[in-house]
């Protein structure tokens, strides 16, 4: 999915009406409906409560340089938000240290080198301690930010299958600028209803998902059972 379709969706193209029913060679009401379209992006960027958005994580790997202390951070990451850095080869995950803390205990990082045991974030910058020594390959995950869209076939990274919220959510601005279009109260009540959806769905646990079955095969042992309702869990499906 990327800024152009849900353009085409909004405002027409040659080969679709658009539901706002106007001109698809309109080019200042397409740059509008890109305006609302990155309004929403950001909107749902800032929707992300106790936890992040599971379809922005993401894993970035930098070489260390001997005796180098800091090392710059992905240019997408979300406000530092970094979860866990690490070193395969050598099996190891770096332990986290609040900067106030770390600088408390370590005056002049320069003064041990060795191979790297925790890390710190400080002026947009990963630091690990002790500096490295030699060259290893750091591994590190963390939560990416929304860019702005622009009007080509960038693909957004807001899964495809909330392209219909992400409409409702333009079409709540472009009711509000032509309300003989629609009623964007209304319109900004359903798409709040697909962001709680939105927010349903990225709080799930696999671990609670029940292991997936057949309804036929279910019903099936249930009379063999004797059970009346329709499902009733087995230890097995836990399993």
């Amino acid at each position: 999915m990327n800024a152009a379709q849900i353009l085409d969706i909004i405002c027409g193209s040659s080969t679709v009406h658009g539901l706002m029913d106007k001109s698809s060679s309109d080019a200042k009401y397409r740059a509008s409906a890109l305006g609302w379209l990155n309004l929403i992006i950001q909107d749902i960027q800032n929707r992300q409560q106790n936890w992040h958005w599971r379809w922005l994580e993401k894993t970035a790997t930098t070489s260390t340089v001997a005796s180098q202390l800091n090392y710059e951070l992905p240019t997408d990451i979300d406000t530092n938000k970094v979860l866990q850095v690490y070193d395969q080869t050598n099996d190891f995950t770096y332990r986290f240290i609040p900067y106030d803390r770390f600088k408390r205990m370590v005056a002049d990082p320069s003064n041990n080198t060795g191979d790297p045991k925790s890390w710190t974030l400080w002026a947009n910058e990963l630091l690990l301690y002790p500096v490295p020594l030699s060259v290893i390959t750091v591994f590190m995950d963390y939560v990416s930010i929304l860019t702005d869209a622009s009007d080509n076939s960038t693909e957004l990274s807001i899964p495809d299958k909330y392209r219909s919220v992400i409409i409702d959510g333009v079409l709540t601005y472009a009711y509000k600028f032509d309300p003989e279009m629609g009623n964007w109260q209304n319109q900004e009540a359903i798409y709040e209803i697909g962001i709680k959806k939105m927010l349903q769905d990225n709080q799930s646990n696999p671990a609670e998902i029940v292991k997936s079955e057949s309804h036929r095969y279910r019903l099936m042992r249930n009379k063999i059972d004797g059970r009346n309702s329709e499902y009733f869990p087995l230890a097995e499906d836990y399993a």
